[in-house]
């Protein structure tokens, strides 16, 4: 993504265009005067742009005006702010503006850009009967490069949450007819945590605040409200939801392979096996296994076994649905479940996959090609339980290792015999 810089003072563009370019993955173009910007526009698409008031052949609202006819989103920056102009910018269906006053205003610009930028993966539903709210509240969410959805009460909210997984937060009135903001919050709050799903009050009284928020609301935006104080809210709150989101990931991913580790596939494939052997819907197990790993560390080095261990850990990964799992179980040893498979399809994929690691080739420090296999032991049967498949898989996994490795040994083959 590249953003544009609009700053008649060099020295501080660069300031600011290197300190973003050190903590965010975007391409910078600077610009000193709106004549220069109009060119840059006509070359380059930008995502965002960062604009000074005032330039040698321009100033205010012109700057501003441009932009938003170019559908560029922007954040305004300025040295000074009154009343006057503070209300006429925030009129504007801009992001923000941001003060240059100090030095930590690059920063804020900075988590300003990251935020919003952020923005557009979340899709935000606000439930409201009123339709003059409905669509100010939106239009200001749209300015933040959010994604809306509406609903006239609570009951509708339900049917759009049902059928869009997308939506990330609820903002939602207190006072609506068929079902109010209070029993919305209560229904969601059923299978939906705070700290995983977001929810925003909003009422005409304060009273309310304390309410919603016992029932369950992460925060409270009293009606009428300013421009800037309900976008804050929704940003601080995606910031949190994102903070735990990371933090989740953290404590279920490995760290090496960025794939599930041992605790997170228990978890999650409890629950899909209970389903599974419910519904009678077939899935496949496997353990993978890499052949001879301790005569590869032990030949070119530990940080060659890293990276064997890493570009399998990526080729499982880029070869499976996104519905399928894959964990580190420890060292050199990978969990895979196909789920809705047969057995002979299981069974035809990770032969595909023992071959397409065999024409692997990694480049060692000393310029040396080096290869590798894996054997696997394949489950197609539900067992009894989850541990018992585990079992299973493990036994035709030696049995691959037994019988020469670089093969795939499996119940299948006795299920189709």
């Amino acid at each position: 993504m590249k953003i544009l810089i609009l700053e008649d003072s060099h020295a501080l563009a660069k300031i600011i265009a290197l300190k973003i370019s050190r903590s965010l993955d975007l391409e910078i173009e600077i610009a000193g005067t709106l004549a220069q910007a109009k060119s840059m526009i006509e070359e380059y698409d930008f995502s965002l742009a960062l604009m000074d008031l005032y330039l040698p052949d321009a100033e205010g609202e012109e700057i501003v005006d441009f932009f938003l006819e170019k559908k560029i989103p922007s954040i305004v920056m300025t040295a000074s702010i009154d009343k006057n102009l503070r209300e006429n910018i925030s009129q504007k269906k801009i992001i923000d503006y941001v003060l240059k006053d100090r030095t930590e205003s690059v920063d804020f610009m900075i988590s300003r850009i990251d935020r919003v930028l952020k923005n557009k993966m979340h899709t935000v539903l606000v439930v409201d009967d009123s339709n003059v709210y409905r669509t100010q509240i939106s239009s200001i969410l749209n300015t933040q490069l959010l994604n809306t959805v509406s609903a006239k009460d609570g009951k509708e909210a339900l049917e759009i949450m049902q059928k869009n997984e997308n939506i990330s937060l609820v903002l939602t009135d207190k006072n609506m007819p068929e079902m109010d903001g209070l029993e919305l919050t209560l229904s969601l709050r059923k299978t939906l945590k705070k700290d995983r799903f977001p929810i925003i009050g909003i009422s005409t009284d304060e009273e309310s605040a304390i309410t919603f928020l016992k029932y369950g609301v992460n925060d409270f935006v009293k009606k009428p409200f300013f421009k800037e104080e309900l976008s804050t809210r929704i940003n601080n709150t995606l910031d949190a939801l994102e903070n735990v989101q990371l933090l989740h990931r953290l404590a279920n991913t490995d760290f090496m392979t960025q794939v599930s580790n041992r605790k997170h596939f228990y978890h999650e494939m409890g629950i899909y096996y209970n389903h599974a052997k419910k519904e009678n819907k077939p899935f496949a197990l496997a353990m993978i296994d890499i052949d001879f790993f301790k005569k590869i560390n032990d030949t070119y080095g530990h940080d060659v076994g890293d990276d064997v261990i890493k570009i399998l850990a990526k080729t499982i990964k880029n070869n499976i649905k996104g519905q399928d799992i894959v964990a580190r179980f420890g060292g050199e040893e990978f969990c895979v479940v196909l789920k809705d498979i047969h057995a002979s399809a299981a069974l035809g994929f990770f032969e595909s996959l023992r071959a397409k690691i065999e024409a692997l080739r990694i480049t060692s420090n000393e310029n040396e090609d080096i290869s590798f296999t894996i054997s696997t032991g394949v489950v197609t049967s539900a067992q009894e339980s989850l541990e018992e498949m585990l079992v299973e898989s493990d036994k035709y996994l030696y049995q691959a290792k037994e019988t020469g490795r670089n093969k795939v040994c499996s119940d299948s083959e006795l299920l189709l015999a």
